[in-house]
């Protein structure tokens, strides 16, 4: 046999080895004698002669599939290609099963044939019954396979170093510091997958994302001057998956018009492989059967309440994935074998309002609100620099993948604890800490080339120090209030995220038809979105442009109820929620609400979409 026909062993003993580039140095080509500390190793890893870390004494040397063990019936393998795959007894002794496990080697039934050779004039090439026998016996000298053992797909990892561990599909990337036997590393399995791109070769600059930040400040009206650094922050830290100890979610929210979904493809694009895409809206059902096992960002366009609790079960998987070990759920099957999903990384949602979150949610999350685009004089340039925009960031993602790539083993982990620690400075608790000294962290080395910490002096540069607390304050503030809220705040945004039928066709948010009567500057232009309003029994009270305020009739609705499914608050228990609120007062006198004369809650204007602070504003702009 010759070396070519044992892949694995040919990628690990002509393995290519490349030395990660530092944060200052131009792309280096690949080079072979790069020390065992900094290099980094790409191998297939398909199959091995060492199972599980010993020669198996049953198999051939080099036999290019890989035996991992036995339970309840079923015998573990990866196959060729290093894919893993069971088989039963039966399933194992038949002759296309046997054939299949050794597709992708250069001559499967050569393999098959010095494992098991003909004995009777029935076999063709190889005897079935004794090749399958044989392979469970190597499975037989592994310990029993535990199925629930830590298997990771597609991504990046955290492996046993501090140097990533990227997933690229059919190869892995990863330090020679890492105990790697076939595709076991350290104590996980890396089984080939389908991939959905590649890191590029040449690392994105600091100068490259200045530009995209410009890019994504002067193209967007955003309501806080510090959202663009925090959304370059998500990207840096969504772009390493598992790697982080801890990760952080994004809230995009604004109204028709705002540009959200270009937005969120352009932040798609910039995260290169590490993203799926953008999806329209989705579920936690969905995102476990569709990505489980992966290390990647997931982002959902048109993330709003539906009534069905979806979104909710969303924001709760999401809250799961933060920590190091991710979100682990596990469901019964039919065959009472039950399946695991794990799944790591970060998310980004987008939508008109953020859906109900609880406080332990909202520490987790960063919602970033959007205004309206301000009309362009002139619209045609503004159309071709967005165009360019989305063409920059789908060259530069696989460019930005590896830079964070690159950048992580340096700088990532000491990074993150200065950050954290200059957040909970502020009085912030350890998981704010955690949330925003996470975003800080991947927007530090995403924009700047040199270190936070000067490694000669020990000391943090002061004046990114200084801009990160610029950024930090706002968002402490956010979680701050978010821990202090009510049990009536909740209930208004999950009636906000409730969505109407409209007359003639579509859907729009309880939040979209406030914001719409509150912009007018007459309180009977409002007419027909306070009729929408009125099917929840609800109706927006005249007063002035921004500031006037809501009615929410008590007892029960029905299509209140439908909105408040799966929630304590249906069947009229809203009010109790409301009464929660020290300024909500009751109706002084009956309002006609859907054609009928209710009493009912005045909710303030200043808890409501489109609230307009102060008098001074309401000339100019559109409501944030």
């Amino acid at each position: 046999m010759t070396q070519d026909d044992s892949p694995l062993r040919a990628d690990f003993e002509n393995e290519e080895v490349v030395a990660p580039m530092d944060d200052t140095a131009q792309p280096q080509e690949p080079r072979g004698t790069a020390s065992r500390a900094s290099a980094v190793k790409r191998s297939s890893g398909r199959g091995d002669k060492r199972g599980g870390g010993k020669p198996s004494s049953i198999l051939p040397e080099g036999f290019p599939v890989q035996p991992l063990g036995m339970s309840a019936g079923k015998y573990y393998f990866l196959n060729a290609r290093g894919e893993r795959i069971d088989l039963t007894a039966g399933a194992l002794s038949q002759r296309a099963n046997l054939v299949s496990l050794l597709a992708g080697s250069t001559m499967p039934k050569r393999h098959l044939k010095d494992l098991a050779p003909p004995d009777s004039r029935k076999d063709t090439d190889f005897n079935p019954a004794n090749a399958a026998d044989k392979l469970m016996q190597a499975c037989a000298e592994m310990p029993l396979y535990d199925p629930s053992k830590p298997v990771r797909h597609f991504g990046t990892w955290r492996g046993g170093s501090v140097h990533p561990v990227v997933h690229l599909g059919e190869t892995v990337e990863t330090s020679p510091e890492e105990d790697v036997v076939g595709r076991m590393i350290g104590s996980d399995l890396y089984p080939a997958v389908p991939t959905l791109g590649l890191p590029d070769r040449a690392a994105a600059t600091a100068e490259d994302m200045n530009i995209i930040r410009l890019a994504l400040r002067d193209g967007w009206n955003w309501v806080s001057p510090d959202a663009v650094d925090i959304v370059i922050g998500w990207i840096g830290q969504a772009a390493l998956g598992q790697y982080p100890r801890w990760r952080s979610h994004m809230w995009i929210r604004g109204r028709s018009g705002a540009g959200k979904t270009t937005l969120l493809e352009v932040i798609s694009s910039l995260l290169g492989g590490m993203s799926t895409g953008v999806k329209s809206s989705g579920s936690s059902a969905s995102i476990r059967q569709t990505t489980n096992r992966m290390a990647i960002a997931r982002i959902f366009d048109e993330a709003e309440g539906t009534g069905t609790g979806d979104i909710e079960d969303v924001i709760a998987l999401f809250r799961l994935m933060s920590d190091a070990h991710g979100a682990r759920v596990e469901r019964g099957t039919s065959d009472h074998t039950g399946i695991r999903f794990e799944i790591y990384g970060a998310g980004l949602l987008g939508s008109i309002i953020p859906g109900s979150m609880t406080p332990q949610d909202r520490s987790r999350f960063v919602v970033l609100p959007l205004k309206v685009r301000e009309k362009s004089s002139d619209p045609a340039r503004d159309a071709v620099e967005l165009d360019k925009l989305e063409r920059k960031a789908k060259e530069l993602g696989p460019r930005v993948w590896r830079r964070m790539l690159n950048l992580a083993s340096q700088r990532w982990d000491s990074t993150f604890r200065v950050y954290n620690s200059l957040v909970q400075s502020l009085g912030a608790q350890a998981r704010a800490g955690d949330t925003v000294g996470a975003l800080l962290a991947g927007w530090d080395l995403m924009l700047f080339e040199r270190p936070l910490v000067d490694p000669t002096t020990k000391e943090a540069d002061p004046e990114r120090m200084e801009r990160a607390l610029q950024i930090a304050l706002p968002l402490v503030e956010e979680t701050r209030e978010a821990e202090e809220e009510g049990e009536g705040e909740r209930l208004l945004t999950w009636i906000f995220g409730a969505m109407i039928h409209k007359d003639h066709g579509g859907m729009v948010s309880v939040s979209e038809l406030i914001q719409t009567i509150q912009d007018y500057q007459d309180i009977k232009s409002g007419e027909y979105q306070n009729k929408l309003l009125g099917r929840l029994g609800l109706r927006v009270m005249p007063g002035e442009r921004g500031q006037r305020d809501l009615l929410v009739a008590n007892g029960e609705n029905p299509q209140l109820n439908k909105a408040l499914a799966n929630t304590r608050w249906r069947g009229g228990g809203h009010r109790a929620a409301l009464d929660t609120m020290p300024e909500v007062a009751p109706t002084p006198k009956p309002v006609r609400v859907d054609g009928r004369s209710k009493r009912g809650l005045v909710v303030p204007a200043r808890f409501l979409p489109g609230y307009i602070k102060d008098t001074a504003s309401k000339e100019g702009g559109n409501p944030s």
